[in-house]
């Protein structure tokens, strides 16, 4: 369960929400939910991997927010919320109460933010080297992966890899663009690794793809 800090705020935040509910219907049972503590004045929730599961109710008044906390551990959509005081408020509290001065310096903040990334900028190429790098670091297995392919089905790839001694079978994953190579043992695993060359592979399956030990 998350904590409660010490000194409440208009904003709370909630977590541990049945994300397979939709966007619209989640915020509408929220507010059904919330709106008997007070006056709600914004229900923050998003879809993305980052927010999913979460949301923020901001409230007219503290005291609202602080009764709202009677609701802790509540069954929603079949999962027990956790509430807990945001942060930070939303600027639709700020704009209620004309504070403009702090939705300035929030907004500032981000820039100050965005340009400390700008600064150290990473590139796709050195995203790509150290994705490469981690798989590459894998303990052996008699199973390998080959991701980011370009193929519409397994024929391929059974005709490329049954030239390795030991290969068994492929096992494509269509919709995430991957499969797996079962070798009958991590020797012949091995050796297809090392003598598979990434240029051929590049051109027969995709220039993404990263073929490595499958993670056990």
């Amino acid at each position: 369960m998350t904590a409660e800090p010490n000194q409440p705020l208009e904003t709370i935040y909630i977590n541990n929400l049945n994300d397979k509910v939709s966007l619209s219907k989640l915020k509408t049972s929220l507010g059904s939910l919330f709106q008997k503590y007070g006056k709600i004045l914004q229900i923050t929730a998003h879809k993305n991997l980052k927010m999913k599961g979460q949301a923020f109710i901001t409230y007219e008044s503290k005291e609202s927010s602080v009764k709202a906390m009677e609701l802790q551990d509540h069954i929603l959509f079949s999962k027990p919320i956790h509430i807990a005081y945001a942060k930070g408020n939303s600027d639709a509290l700020y704009e209620l109460h004309n504070e403009t001065d702090k939705i300035e310096q929030r907004k500032q903040e981000k820039e100050k933010v965005n340009r400390k990334r700008k600064l150290t900028p990473v590139t796709n190429k050195q995203k790509k080297k150290t994705k490469l790098e981690d798989w590459k670091s894998l303990p052996p297995n008699k199973l390998l992966l080959i991701q980011n392919l370009n193929v519409d089905d397994s024929t391929k790839l059974t005709e490329y890899f049954e030239q390795f001694q030991g290969f068994l079978n492929v096992r494509l994953v269509k919709v995430r663009n991957l499969a797996f190579i079962e070798f009958d043992n991590v020797e012949n695993s091995t050796k297809c690794l090392e003598v598979a060359r990434n240029e051929e592979l590049q051109g027969k399956f995709g220039s993404e793809i990263i073929l490595s030990f499958a993670k056990k």
